[in-house]
């Protein structure tokens, strides 16, 4: 090998090595969502009442609340380490029936755990409940529900985790109960992702920075608390000396030598044989 490919060589290796740490691209995740089961899935447009495309712990918060202050649920995703989350929404020609796809990114598969189990909850306590239905058997974990509403409506819910990722597959008609299709379009999504995605450099971490310095400063509060607390009561021991035995009875020291005046202790006079 020539000197220059050499050279060539070691100035790629250390390029390599020097690299900024994070500086890979972080996953597309716009193509883990399913596409729909038929060309008569008409794409929706993002609207105050929707949410489309991209959105953030804060988007998915307001749209939950209907654009107002946002619930805790902004708080709870970023304590899981949120990231970003994408979503989709499809409308049947023939039916107006809808199909809606959610991923959400996390930064490690605990907050996707954590997300996935809060979801859970939130559906199988809802008013709208009426039964849990089987999950699809090729998504290890996922938990399905139909939820009917006052409307004559039909919801079916299909929530998973894989890796650091949660998927919500929501099917609503008024003429027929889609579980089958939700469940179809969850066991492609689960196919389909990755085992775990790389997250953006620096996302997902506001909420848990916080929280770590908060905890420091709280810990060392404590430790200065307690010290002042141990200080005081050893100088108030000092001051205040032994106590007395008995009233009028002079005190003592253990070798015989000092007795205690009330404050100070003073020579005993040596003892006449």
């Amino acid at each position: 090998m020539g000197r220059r490919a050499l050279s060539g060589l070691a100035l790629a290796v250390a390029a390599t090595l020097l690299a900024p740490v994070g500086a890979a691209a972080a996953t597309d995740i716009h193509p883990l969502l399913a596409a729909p089961p038929g060309t008569d899935w008409i794409d929706l447009p993002p609207s105050p009442n929707r949410l489309i495309g991209d959105f953030t712990a804060h988007d998915y918060a307001a749209y939950q609340q209907g654009g107002s202050t946002p619930s805790t649920t902004e708080f709870d995703l970023n304590l899981y380490s949120f990231t970003r989350g994408y979503a989709l929404e499809w409308a049947q020609r023939a039916t107006n029936a809808l199909l809606i796809e959610r991923v959400f990114e996390f930064r490690q598969s605990r907050g996707a755990r954590a997300w996935d189990s809060l979801l859970t909850i939130g559906i199988k306590t809802s008013r709208e409940h009426t039964r849990d239905v089987p999950g699809p058997a090729s998504v290890p974990g996922s938990y399905g529900a139909l939820l009917t509403f006052s409307d004559g409506s039909l919801q079916d819910w299909i929530v998973f985790r894989k890796g650091n990722l949660t998927f919500v597959v929501v099917t609503n008609s008024f003429v027929n109960d889609l579980a089958a299709t939700a469940a179809a379009q969850a066991s492609i999504e689960y196919a389909n992702a990755p085992s775990s995605t790389m997250v953006p450099p620096g996302a997902g971490l506001v909420l848990n920075d916080w929280l770590q310095r908060a905890g420091i400063v709280a810990g060392a509060l404590f430790i200065a608390l307690a010290l002042g607390i141990a200080v005081t009561i050893l100088l108030l021991t000092r001051r205040r000396g032994p106590k007395a035995t008995a009233a009028g009875s002079p005190i003592i020291s253990p070798d015989g030598a000092y007795w205690w005046d009330g404050r100070t202790w003073r020579p005993r006079p040596p003892t006449r044989l």
